[in-house]
């Protein structure tokens, strides 16, 4: 019989499961996702692999709820470092910087979730949708603020979200190709808000087109990780 961790079978099954999470999050940042079997989760842990199967269904299942877990703080934490007080423009561009600093150095729920998600069982893939959902209600809400202020051109429902995810996207996996992502980040974050803004901004009406992302100082992203 396994060894209790608490003083009740349900309080043992909430801390092995968070240990279980703790020890795969170690390991897929380590190993990779798909070099990692239940097996080196159960042994890192110390418990059967059939064990493994008490707490979750699948490997999928595991990293969905990994995602379900970390994922809405860290998303909180990096909106709470964006300053106050800024245009909808600054704002959207710090949330790009942010988001594209976050998925290419994090090294699980950043990179190796870029890498993997479109393997992922489809209700492995919703559930990690769902968990990135205050982010992307962030980006619409501060786009539509954008739209507004008459600095961002209005587009048809549902396609500035979309286009602004296949950007990001892009812009993401550029980093995690780069030698080295980090030295990397001004540059690919620059040239992305650079065209992105110079797509959206609303020449329409009337107002001068301004370069709001013409480079990314290293103090810039210094403060946003601090």
């Amino acid at each position: 019989m396994p060894r209790i961790r608490a003083a009740s079978i349900a309080e043992h099954k909430v801390i092995t499961r968070a240990l279980i999470l703790d020890k795969a999050q170690g390991l897929f940042a380590t190993w990779g996702y798909e070099d990692t079997s239940f097996g080196d989760i159960a042994a890192g842990v110390g418990m059967g692999r059939t064990t493994l199967y008490d707490y979750f269904t699948d490997k999928d299942d595991l990293l969905a709820s990994l995602v379900e877990e970390t994922l809405p703080p860290t998303i909180r934490n990096l909106i709470s470092r964006i300053p106050s007080g800024i245009t909808p423009v600054e704002r959207l561009r710090n949330l790009v910087v942010i988001t594209l600093e976050f998925l290419a150095t994090e090294p699980t729920l950043g990179r190796l979730l870029h890498r993997e998600i479109h393997k992922l069982s489809e209700s492995a893939r919703q559930r990690v949708a769902v968990a990135h959902q205050s982010l992307a209600r962030e980006f619409v809400d501060t786009y539509r603020a954008g739209v507004e202020a008459g600095d961002l051109k209005r587009l048809p429902p549902g396609l500035a979200g979309r286009f602004l995810n296949d950007m990001i996207m892009s812009a993401a996996q550029a980093l995690i190709d780069a030698d080295d992502p980090e030295a990397a980040l001004p540059t690919v974050a620059g040239a992305m808000t650079d065209l992105l803004f110079n797509g959206l901004a609303d020449r329409e009406a009337g107002q001068p087109v301004r370069n709001v992302a013409a480079g990314l100082p290293h103090a810039d992203l210094r403060e946003l990780r601090a």
